[in-house]
Order: C-alpha cells, then sequence, then structure tokens
C-alpha cells in the first residue's frame, strides 16, 4: 500500500507540472561576459527542496542605486508566480562599489563554481557582479566561498536588522 501511494504523488506531481519547475529570475546583468561603464550587481538566492517555490532574497545594485526584494524564483507553467515584494531601496555607496571591485578585479576566472553535493535542500546562493573590467558570477550550490562571503557582508551592511539578511552556505563545497 505504501508503494502505490509513494508512486501516486509521484504521478500527481508530474501531472501537475512540478517535473517541468524551473528557477526563473530577472538578473540586472546582460548575458554577455563584456560590461558598461557602470557598477552592476544581483545577488539571488534559489531554494531547492523543502526551500523551492518559497519567496527568496534578491538583492541588486545599477550604478548608486539598490533595491531588495523578495521574490519567488521558481515557477511552474501554467501556475501564477508571487508578485514580487519590494523590501527596501537606496543609495549604495561609491565606497562599498570600490571594495566589491577589489575584491573581482584580480580573480582570473569570470565562474566560480562550488558545490556540496551532500545536501539536497538548501539553496545556491548565485552572485553576478559587473564592474568597469570585468564580470564574475559566482554559483554556489550549498558551498561557500571566502570572497562571496565578503561581498555579502558589504551587501547585509544595506539590510535593516529586521529583515532577512543575505545567505551564504557555511559548507565547504567542490570546485
Amino acid at each position: 500500500m505504501r508503494q502505490a501511494t509513494i508512486n501516486l504523488s509521484i504521478l500527481l506531481i508530474s501531472f501537475l507540472g512540478f517535473n517541468s519547475a524551473s528557477p526563473n529570475f530577472d538578473p540586472v546583468l546582460k548575458t554577455s561576459s563584456q560590461c558598461d561603464s557602470s557598477f552592476k550587481l544581483s545577488y539571488v538566492l534559489i531554494g531547492f527542496g523543502s526551500n523551492m517555490f518559497s519567496m527568496e532574497p534578491v538583492f541588486r545594485v545599477n550604478g548608486t542605486k539598490f533595491i531588495y526584494t523578495s521574490e519567488e524564483v521558481w515557477t511552474i507553467p501554467n501556475f501564477e508566480k508571487q508578485k514580487p515584494d519590494t523590501l527596501l531601496t537606496g543609495d549604495f555607496r561609491t565606497s562599498s562599489i570600490d571594495s566589491i571591485a577589489a575584491l573581482v578585479n584580480p580573480i582570473q576566472d569570470t565562474l566560480i563554481y562550488k558545490s556540496n553535493p551532500h545536501i539536497m535542500s538548501g539553496g545556491e546562493a548565485n552572485i553576478e557582479v559587473c564592474t568597469e573590467t570585468k564580470k564574475v558570477t559566482f554559483q554556489l550550490f550549498n558551498a561557500s566561498d571566502t570572497t562571496a562571503k565578503k561581498i555579502v557582508t558589504i551587501l547585509n551592511s544595506y539590510i535593516l536588522s529586521n529583515y532577512k539578511k543575505l545567505w551564504i552556505s557555511s559548507h565547504n563545497g567542490y570546485e
């Protein structure tokens, strides 16, 4: 009986279209490796396991302006996506831009990818930074990176204490 219940659940999930669910967010950056003259940054947390389909923090910077929202980043075909909730907007200091640029400019790669395959839940912290001279993307699947943590610390300084801070896993990942 238990096996029939599990199979029925899988069939129902497939029928509803959950097997075609995918993360869908609008990063502020272009998909090319080229950057224009303005600083851009996006942080998106993509939840996995029990964290799927929940509202997740998204932090975007364009030039010297930032917006911090809570958004549903997973979508299912034929299901309405929740509207983003704008939590904070404001000015992004040039000193923060300079600090982040100093962190990413020495990085030789354009993609920093780390994962921890031993954790199925949790999430992926996706950070894209575009300075005047380079674009760097961090894709951290339940994994940590010291440079990404420093960037998130800078971003978290803009988030008031009554709001959810941005997250980077503390687990060591595999490159």
